[in-house]
């Protein structure tokens, strides 16, 4: 049976018109998961002054990361320590040519 689970990266990103940028996720868990990203906007206009807002953020890339680095506890070690770390990348596009975007980015992962 599968599992999935949704991490929230509680983090606010901002993209300019037209702006790309890549992000990343460390210590991604389960290494073996199916990742996805989602860009979710928030409104960012004024109430004050009435506003429209047209938002449109494309997520054009997911990738993993493998970093596996052995190293020994301390000098003289006999034992060789092993750490495996995955990251995930994710890349967002802001399609707007003229709006600003403000967004945080949940990641999904689907697991056996």
């Amino acid at each position: 049976m599968s599992k999935i689970s949704f991490i929230d990266t509680q983090t606010t990103l901002e993209l300019g018109p037209n702006e790309t940028k890549t992000w990343h996720w460390n210590n991604a868990a389960p290494a073996n998961a199916v990742w996805s990203a989602a860009a979710i906007p928030f409104a960012t206009g004024d109430s004050t002054k009435g506003f429209t807002q047209d938002t449109r953020l494309e997520v054009t890339d997911v990738w993993h990361r493998l970093l596996v680095t052995e190293h020994k506890p301390f000098p003289q070690s006999q034992t060789v320590e092993t750490k495996v770390e995955t990251e995930i990348y994710y890349t967002i596009r802001n399609l707007s040519p003229s709006d600003h975007a403000k967004f945080k980015v949940v990641l999904s992962a689907v697991s056996a």
